[in-house]
């Protein structure tokens, strides 16, 4: 209901010529619209998971209204210069990947040289090395492509679950407090993931062979890098620590493989899954980061705190007036729904 309200007011904003009017402000000139992407889809997985994954048509008609709407789209630390210097020129727009998974290399790089759009990808390098599936993402796909059947696990599950939504919670759970009670390293996971498929019916190493769920390899990312893909910091395991020692060791390996890879000294960074503590912001400042991105939702204005930059998520569930009005600035005058981060996930 509160959507459909939403858009109807987003409606009658443009109909009437508000969104113009506002689309070439000095207001909005003012401020800087850093979209957020985290994978495209190579097979299905945009209808597994709408969060994470976008349909190549869905993209592709992404960039395309920036071109209809004639937006200037910057490189992320030229925005942000920029946007701290007054001098953005209008309509600006800085396009950011997370995760840097192969579906970008696949789907989503030619699409952007094409189109000419600079791009930040926040690398996290863990899977990059170890490049087989990522374990949480993979896991709930195989639970899902399952079906509604009853799941077996001896050994795994104290009783049969039917994977139902329900129950596919149930089962994401305990596998996850398995993997953390046993200390599983990532090949272990990894051979978790495909006994579970052999279980389901479920080829995994042709899941492997498609490249699904796994991250660029290194030599994939110094040639996107080299073809002037801005790599960015992103931790090296996709985790922040509540101890300082950690949180800046995630830095540390994160940093030494990008710099390995691409040469690049990389200097801002993303919050994983969006999980932002207070102390995190002077620890990255002491450890040299620019500028942090968040997952929460708004317009990066000259008074941002460049340690915790609102994004705008894309998702298919966007429409394409709640996007255009994102553009023009008009949506970021409606209250916004706040992100709440996985808080439980932090480490100790």
């Amino acid at each position: 209901m509160l959507k459909r309200i939403k858009i109807r007011v987003l409606q009658a904003a443009a109909s009437c010529g508000v969104s113009r009017l506002l689309l070439d402000s000095a207001w909005r000139r003012n401020r800087l619209l850093i979209l957020c992407y985290h994978g495209f889809a190579i097979e299905d997985e945009h209808i597994w998971n709408q969060t994470l994954f976008m349909s190549p048509a869905t993209f592709g008609r992404r960039l395309e209204l920036l071109h209809e709407q004639r937006c200037t789209v910057l490189p992320l630390g030229e925005a942000l210069k920029r946007l701290r210097d007054g001098t953005l020129p209008a309509r600006s727009v800085a396009i950011t990947v997370d995760d840097g998974l192969y579906d970008f290399y696949k789907v989503a790089f030619p699409a952007f040289q094409n189109g000419g759009f600079p791009v930040t990808v926040y690398l996290t390098t863990y899977y990059s090395e170890f490049n087989r599936p990522v374990f949480d993402a993979t896991l709930g796909y195989l639970l899902w492509k399952a079906g509604d059947i009853i799941l077996n696990w001896p050994g795994m599950l104290e009783s049969a679950i039917r994977l139902d939504p329900a129950g596919i919670i149930r089962v994401q759970g305990r596998v996850h407090d398995y993997c953390q009670s046993g200390g599983l390293s990532g090949r272990d996971k990894d051979a978790l993931l495909a006994e579970l498929a052999a279980r389901i019916g479920i080829d995994y190493e042709a899941l492997c062979s498609k490249r699904l769920f796994t991250l660029m390899t290194p030599q994939e990312v110094a040639e996107v890098a080299a073809a002037g893909i801005d790599i960015q910091l992103h931790t090296h395991r996709h985790r922040v620590f509540r101890q300082k020692e950690k949180f800046l060791r995630e830095l540390d390996d994160n940093y030494s493989r990008i710099h390995a890879v691409t040469g690049s000294d990389p200097r801002h960074f993303c919050y994983p899954s969006g999980n932002v503590l207070p102390e995190f912001v002077p620890w990255l400042e002491e450890w040299g980061v620019t500028s942090a991105t968040t997952c929460q939702t708004g317009l990066a204005a000259r008074a941002s705190n460049p340690m915790l930059l609102p994004r705008l998520i894309d998702v298919p569930s966007l429409s394409e007036t709640e996007f255009k009005a994102w553009i023009s600035g008009v949506a970021a005058l409606l209250p916004q729904r706040p992100y709440v981060p996985d808080y439980w996930s932090l480490e100790s």
